[in-house]
């Protein structure tokens, strides 16, 4: 860069353009040409102190980029500036470039999976969950739980259970449930109780405080202990692992 240019504060402005796609040079001749106003390339090269090739070089490549033009004087180009706020549209046609260029690259992309992990801790939280997780499953999908001891989500539901069985409902989602052999009770209650519910026991399951419960889009482990807290993986592959376990598990199970 020309040492007229930092001697007179300019440096900053320079790494400014800089930043914005302009090369050093490009920058310090569009400077030049604000200051000068409609010139020959000599007084550019004068001003600059850069190599004149350099200078018609950069001259080019502002009026490509719409920051400066020529015209014709006795068979001579005479330079001049175009206003700064062409700046802005230059920075629009970058991000539109880059936003094209990112599409076409995702396209070819090969992304990870969305994972996302959260915890959602007392009955409040616990209860807003349910409900947002129902509302996220598609209509006439299934909810499969392979469960602990007791109807502990019953009790924790308490006087939102009405409102959340009649939107699962509405949307027709099915529960399968998995349980233990003290859970036999309940779980044949809420067969004749609740619609689109079935319930298998397996014998051995391990009776406790945990529900899995598994959606098409995350799996869920709930410790109704206190306080009553939910372990919510978000990601759809390890739903399908969790999935394809369940059937396994209710295959050996007795109706």
């Amino acid at each position: 860069m020309s040492e007229k240019f930092d001697r007179n504060g300019q440096g900053e402005i320079v790494e400014g353009l800089q930043k914005l796609g302009l090369s050093e040079k490009e920058a310090t001749v569009y400077l030049a040409l604000l200051e000068l106003g409609t010139v020959g390339s000599s007084k550019v090269i004068g001003k600059t102190g850069l190599h004149g090739q350099y200078v018609y070089v950069a001259l080019a490549a502002l009026e490509q980029k719409g920051l400066a033009q020529h015209a014709m004087e006795r068979g001579r180009k005479k330079f001049s500036a175009k206003n700064p706020q062409t700046l802005v549209r230059l920075i629009d046609e970058q991000k539109h470039l880059a936003d094209d260029l990112a599409e076409k690259l995702q396209a070819r992309m090969i992304l990870p999976l969305h994972q996302q992990f959260e915890v959602f801790q007392g009955v409040d939280s616990f209860i807003a969950h349910e409900f947002e997780l129902l509302d996220c499953v598609p209509e006439r999908s299934e909810l499969l739980i392979i469960g602990g001891s007791g109807d502990q989500f019953a009790k924790t539901m308490a006087g939102r259970l009405d409102e959340y069985e009649a939107l699962r409902i509405k949307k027709e989602v099915s529960v399968r449930y998995i349980g233990s052999n003290d859970q036999r009770d309940d779980l044949e209650k809420n067969k004749r109780e609740r619609d689109f519910f079935d319930y298998r026991v397996l014998s051995g399951l391990f009776t406790g405080l945990v529900n899995t419960n598994i959606c098409p889009h995350a799996v869920c482990f709930n410790i109704f202990g206190a306080p009553v807290t939910a372990f919510v993986m978000e990601n759809e592959t390890i739903a399908d692992s969790y999935r394809q376990f369940f059937e396994t598990l209710w295959k050996l199970s007795a109706r």
